[in-house]
């Protein structure tokens, strides 16, 4: 016999052959009925049938040897197989319950049906109590074993035409059917026992005292006959399952069973006497014995994947407490961020005020060495909270790109040159560079600043000097490791790699490193917005960045963006536009805020420009319907009534070549929004400088 070692579903069969109520197919691969016999139970199953066969015919020329009467023999035979039956017909029960198969419930009623007419061939057998028998007379006996070895292979008929080529008959309610079939075998035993018994007269001869008469030859023979049918049907239908094969050799030991016992020999205790029905039991016991073998396999298996099973949940367990942790990560993240770009509108507002009132004033005095030394720490410390301003914007994932395709390895190259001066000569810098690195599309001065931050808390992570190593190469972030960081899209990326040999962090330090404001330095040495604009930059670019350190051993980051597929190397950097005054063009300037209107509207005469101002878009649209105007220039933001992106759009419409330029302090400021067709204008940003101011109202007019 075999254990089973794989848990393949029959092939041959559709996987619906399969599934009962609440089953799916890999429950029904741990079934007999329905597991696909493996190669070495099909060679198993071959060994005991030519074993089978072997013996029968070194049997057969002595089936009609006389030899000792046992009298236990009988009592203990019939026990044996009754219990076996019945046992049998349970564990297919068991099956049928789960796979809802009728084919299963008829080989499991055949069974049943061999345990139960047991019962009136035992009681009918002569000498079993006393020197006559319990029921029915002398020809009770030879008749009950002929229906018992004709039925069981009318069922095993049963169990092949259900069971089908490509189908089985299946059943919703499993008790109904079990219940009718239990009742049917029950009904029929009884009527063959009644025919028996009570119909005994009426019967043809079998036995003459302990000798076959010779119509037995013909009646054994038809019983005989069926097994040979039952084998026939069985094959035609096709052998897949294990319990296909099993009942096979079933069949086989069954008709050997039969010539020895019933056609071969020449009565009763003789050698075909008591080795037919030693095969008869040897064929009953076939498939329980391979079930009890299944089982203590299949609970071998059980345990195994118990086991497995649990170190999965423990696995999956550790991998949710991952991603809640990343996730808890990303929400504190991502809340920062709401509160920084809510901020920045009117931050940027105030800024753009003190700059420009600055700008003006120092441009005004400029032989007023007071106002310059003093207005020039202000003009400084106002940009240095502009900075602060797009630091923070950066962190949140809300700072205006300007994306272009970059050669990263040119980049890396040329910001090394400015790191080499800058971090001084106790850093050695190596690089390795991949020369078939992928393009990417990103900002570049977005980029140099992250690099540059990196690079400086690495020297300030080596006081006493060391190495910076920065590495590229492309890399394919999979599936695995998306499922691992939340914030992944599986896809391949080009990668910026740059260590230290630093002090190191210890993992609590690394779970808050991109956080805004935390900082390892001394009071006054940081902001704690380095590493935190380049977490917020590289994830607005839809890239990703992770951090490996080890205390005294030092820290990488790992830079991923996404490769891009279309995009050519990247030109030489164009030189920037010259700040150009005006020529007495005429500017409509549209700004809610009354302080920050009056900076940009004096800026704009300075710069030789023709200004007319307005405080919302309802004001602007009566200076455009009476007043010529070349060029709009409106906030986005503005309180009550239309926006300035609207007040563009509906201008445009009434005058198409109106030039527009837009200026916004709120960082999500997009200029085409809700799939509406999109309006031909620039962007400044605020806080700007008048020379930014002058460089973008050239720039539109010129469009």
């Amino acid at each position: 016999m075999s254990i089973r070692t794989d848990w393949t579903p029959v092939g041959a069969v559709g996987a619906e052959e399969h599934t009962g109520s609440g089953g799916d197919v890999r429950e029904a691969a741990l079934y007999l009925a329905t597991a696909q016999a493996t190669s070495r139970e099909k060679r198993v199953a071959w060994i005991v049938t030519v074993v089978s066969i072997f013996f029968f015919v070194a049997l057969a020329p002595f089936a009609a040897v006389k030899l000792v009467e046992i009298s236990s023999f009988i009592p203990g035979y019939v026990a044996s197989l009754i219990v076996i039956s019945l046992v049998t017909a349970v564990i297919l029960l068991g099956q049928y319950v789960r796979l809802r198969s009728l084919a299963i419930l008829a080989l499991a009623a055949g069974y049943f049906f061999d345990g139960i007419v047991l019962i009136p061939y035992f009681l009918s057998f002569p000498g079993m109590f006393g020197e006559g028998s319990l029921i029915g007379g002398f020809q009770t006996t030879p008749w009950m074993y002929t229906f018992w070895h004709a039925g069981f292979p009318l069922f095993v008929i049963a169990y092949a035409l259900l069971r089908g080529n490509n189908s089985q008959v299946r059943t919703a309610d499993p008790l109904g059917p079990i219940i009718a079939a239990a009742a049917f075998v029950v009904v029929v035993v009884l009527a063959l026992t009644v025919a028996a018994t009570a119909g005994h007269d009426l019967l043809v001869p079998i036995l003459d005292g302990n000798v076959k008469t010779p119509a037995s030859f013909y009646i054994l023979g038809a019983a005989w006959a069926f097994s040979v049918a039952a084998l026939a049907v069985l094959w035609w239908k096709g052998i897949r399952s294990t319990l296909d094969i099993w009942v096979c050799v079933v069949l086989v030991a069954w008709i050997c069973d039969i010539a020895l016992s019933a056609v071969l020999n020449a009565g009763r205790y003789d050698v075909g006497f008591y080795f037919g029905r030693l095969y008869g039991l040897m064929a009953l016991g076939f498939v329980l014995g391979l079930v009890l073998l299944e089982t203590t396999g299949l609970q071998g298996r059980m345990a195994d994947a118990t086991a497995k099973l649990g170190e999965e949940v423990k696995e999956a367990r550790g991998r949710a407490r991952q991603t809640e942790e990343q996730l808890r990560q990303a929400q504190k993240m991502e809340a920062i961020g709401n509160l920084t770009g809510g901020l920045a509108h009117d931050f940027n507002n105030l800024l753009a005020i003190v700059i420009g009132n600055l700008d003006i004033l120092v441009d005004r005095k400029k032989g007023d060495a007071d106002v310059k030394e003093l207005g020039g720490e202000a003009l400084d410390a106002a940009l240095r909270g502009a900075d602060l301003t797009q630091r923070l914007l950066a962190f949140a994932r809300r700072q205006p790109l300007q994306p272009r395709p970059v050669d990263l390895n040119a980049l890396v190259t040329e910001l090394t040159k400015l790191l080499r001066r800058t971090l001084g000569e106790n850093i050695e810098i190596t690089l390795d560079l991949d020369p078939d690195l992928w393009l990417t599309v990103v900002d570049p001065s977005q980029l140099d600043a992250a690099l540059t931050n990196l690079a400086t808390n690495a020297r300030d992570a080596m006081p006493d000097g060391g190495s910076l190593i920065v590495v590229t190469g492309n890399r394919r972030l999979d599936e695995d490791y998306a499922a691992q960081h939340a914030d992944v899209r599986p896809g391949e990326y080009a990668m910026i790699e740059v260590s230290d040999t630093g002090d190191g962090m210890t993992h609590e330090l690394m779970q808050r490193v991109f956080e805004p404001f935390f900082t390892t330095k001394e009071e006054g040495k940081g902001t704690g917005l380095g590493l935190s604009m380049v977490y917020g930059f590289i994830k607005q670019s839809g890239g990703h960045v992770n951090v490996y350190s080890e205390p005294g051993i030092g820290t990488t980051f790992r830079l991923y963006l996404p490769r891009d597929e279309t995009a050519r190397a990247a030109g030489a950097a164009t030189t920037a536009t010259e700040a150009v005054a005006g020529h007495g063009e005429s500017v409509l300037a549209v700004e809610d805020n009354a302080s920050l209107r009056r900076v940009v509207v004096r800026q704009l005469r300075e710069l030789g420009y023709q200004v007319m101002e307005a405080e919302n878009a309802a004001a602007a649209m009566k200076v455009l319907e009476r007043e010529p105007v070349d060029l709009l220039f409106t906030d986005v933001i503005m309180i009550g009534g239309a926006s300035g992106i609207e007040l563009a759009r509906e201008a445009l419409a009434r005058w198409p070549d109106l030039k527009v330029l837009i200026t916004s302090g709120f960082p999500e400021t997009k200029l085409n929004g809700n799939g509406r067709a999109a309006i031909p204008a620039r962007l400044l940003n605020k806080p700007f400088r008048k020379e930014d101011l002058a460089r973008a109202i050239r720039e539109a007019l010129e469009t």
